[in-house]
């Protein structure tokens, strides 16, 4: 469901408003017309708990991501992509990972590893070279200029973190929030299973 679909599965125990007619809805949400109540706008992502949470996720989610990207770039030129694959890169040994194993570590846009591991690599920020126990396979390492550009965008990006993340909540909300996060995404490796 993206933010704009309607919640259909109702996400509630009470069969009599699962069941309710399409109109008596309509009329509900009519009724809250003109009133302070939050449901008088048309919100077509619905408003059971779970579809309130989705859309509050997904939108703040698109807000951090989109101003996270702006600084990122603005100060270093890299996108959030690019500090990924160079995150990824300087935490392995020795700085390197066989194109596949990068793939698969890839949060933002895998599909366009290629494209953008040449761009990195025009830029002197990554080499390229042929996987010494696969010759058919590429791997990919940091260069030194990479090390250090990564460590300069990772100094910046971290002030921004605490900046944008780290005030909207305590040590135990952020342990919460881990928590329903790493639910989040065996719920999305689970489904991409079946």
């Amino acid at each position: 469901m993206t933010a704009g679909h309607s919640d259909t599965t109702g996400d509630t125990t009470d069969a009599s408003v699962q069941s309710a007619p399409v109109e008596a809805t309509a009329e509900a949400v009519e009724s809250t017309a003109g009133t302070d109540d939050p449901r008088s706008r048309q919100d077509l992502t619905g408003f059971s708990p779970k579809a309130r949470a989705w859309r509050s996720f997904f939108e703040t989610s698109a807000i951090i991501s989109d101003r996270m990207e702006k600084r990122l770039h603005t100060s270093t030129g890299l996108r959030l992509s690019d500090y990924n694959l160079m995150l990824l890169l300087a935490e392995a040994e020795d700085h390197q990972l066989r194109m596949g194993e990068l793939a698969e570590g890839m949060v933002f846009s895998p599909s366009r590893l290629s494209y953008q591991v040449k761009s990195l690599q025009k830029r002197g920020l990554i080499d390229r070279f042929a996987d010494a126990e696969d010759r058919r396979g590429m791997t990919a390492q940091l260069t030194e200029e990479g090390h250090r550009v990564f460590e300069q965008a990772s100094r910046l990006h971290a002030t921004h973190i605490k900046q944008l993340f780290h005030p909207a909540l305590d040590d135990v909300e952020a342990d919460t929030l881990r928590q329903i996060c790493e639910q989040i995404k065996d719920t999305v490796a689970a489904a991409d299973r079946a």
